[in-house]
């Protein structure tokens, strides 16, 4: 997921807030608000930040549609996800309290579960692939793999079950157990696996090649607030390394600002993203970020009169200096992991080698609203240096090439010695450092 989240300091462009209704009356203070309020909240929120017009012409039904049916918060939440739902953007969606929380512990790198990624695919029994067991956690203690095969949750089949059921029935709190069932090389094998609180770094740094020349960098996620902090304190620790490969395999991205950021550390100067977003009840406004020796400096402008406004903030230091750069990149790749690889790939600073990526050239704006729900509402699209758009993740999966294609076996743990990418790219900047 990529979002726009960025910080009011001076420099930084902030998207313009929503107006609240009693706002617009010189209420300072909103009165207690009903579920029917916090139902006309997401409505109005979701056509004022909306990226794509086109999918609200008929948005007007549902001002009132649920309005006799909506009694409590989670009425509210669970109408404005099926008024959401005939946009046919699946990136676009209502928070309830619980789940905003939640999604503002994974911001924090806390999360409460088992540890698991799962693909999006199933295998031919119905039964959904893990793809990605988090290093250290519940599932991983308990003996689970990557490629494992999950049948049952407890005595229910997964096959058919709705993908947030499954999560739902997984994820609970810390010290309690779930009870799995896993096909493995066609063998039904059952777990029990104690829920825990799990802390993920957001970069985990490895020395690998030939005399552990090679800085290797496992990068989970661009939505924590460290993830910056983390990247630059593994690449200080490191200094002596003479290359680095940068893995975003299986992360699905995060903040803009934090994706920004960490590209000054391996960009001396260019044009990092441009990024098309909609200016709330209004046009549209583009904004590029390009890097120079001392600054980086936000490019404005206003579709609809032509203003161009800049801005300059202080940059990350440029720490990865002539380093060759490998990035390893998967179908999974996606969002802020995108815009990274866009950006390295068209400033000829890295060689992208792996699979192409998920296709997700959008980025959704949170809104906060009230009684604690967030409205999360897709609002931009982003390009490449180049001008590339990755697509739309949904019926436009574009995606970014790498420059050397390779496979990663079915079932190997990225970074073990049976990496056939990883293996890859340390042939490849073996090959730079000779020349």
């Amino acid at each position: 997921m990529t979002t726009l989240i960025l910080p009011k300091q001076k420099g930084i462009i902030v998207p313009q807030r929503i107006v609240l209704p009693w706002e617009i009356y010189g209420i300072r203070q909103a009165p207690q608000p009903t579920p029917v309020d916090v139902y006309h909240a997401a409505w109005e929120t979701a056509r004022a930040l909306a990226y794509d017009l086109d999918r609200y012409d008929n948005w007007g039904e549902f001002e009132h549609k649920f309005c006799d049916r909506i009694h409590t918060l989670d009425d509210a939440v669970q109408f404005a996800n099926e008024a959401y739902a005939t946009l046919d953007d699946p990136y676009t969606r209502f928070l309830g309290p619980k789940k905003a929380q939640q999604q503002a512990d994974e911001r924090q790198g806390t999360l409460t579960g088992i540890g698991v990624v799962f693909e999006a695919k199933a295998d031919g029994d119905g039964n959904i692939i893990i793809g990605r067991v988090l290093e250290d956690g519940p599932a991983h203690n308990a003996g689970i793999k990557p490629g494992d095969a999950l049948k049952k949750v407890g005595r229910f089949l997964v096959k058919n079950m709705p993908r947030e059921k499954m999560i739902e029935r997984i994820t609970g709190e810390a010290g309690t157990k779930v009870k799995l069932t896993i096909v493995r090389d066609g063998e039904e094998l059952n777990f029990e696996v104690t829920r825990g609180i799990i802390n993920i770094p957001a970069v985990r740094p490895e020395r690998v090649g030939e005399n552990g020349k090679v800085l290797y960098l496992k990068f989970s996620t661009f939505m924590q607030d460290d993830t910056v902090d983390e990247m630059r304190q593994a690449l200080e620790e490191n200094s002596d390394a003479e290359a680095i490969v940068i893995g975003v395999r299986f992360n699905p991205g995060g903040q803009v600002l934090q994706c920004l950021r960490v590209l000054s550390l391996f960009i001396e100067e260019g044009v990092l993203v441009k990024i098309r977003q909609r200016i709330p009840y209004k046009g549209f406004q583009t904004t590029v970020y390009r890097l120079t020796k001392e600054r980086l400096v936000v490019e404005r402008t206003v579709e609809a009169t032509g203003q161009t406004f800049s801005q300059e903030m202080p940059r990350d230091p440029y720490l990865a200096g002539t380093k060759p750069v490998v990035v390893l990149t998967d179908k999974w790749s996606a969002s802020a992991s995108e815009m990274l690889a866009g950006a390295l790939k068209d400033n000829g600073r890295a060689t992208l080698i792996g699979k192409t990526t998920y296709g997700k050239g959008i980025g959704q704006t949170p809104q906060p609203l009230l009684d604690g729900t967030v409205a999360i509402v897709t609002s931009l699209r982003y390009f490449s240096p180049n001008g590339h758009w990755a697509g739309d993740a949904h019926k436009e999966k574009i995606g970014i090439a790498p420059h050397i294609e390779v496979d990663l076996p079915e079932g190997v743990m990225p970074g073990s010695p049976e990496d056939a990418q990883l293996n890859r790219a340390l042939e490849v900047i073996e090959d730079q450092l000779k020349g």
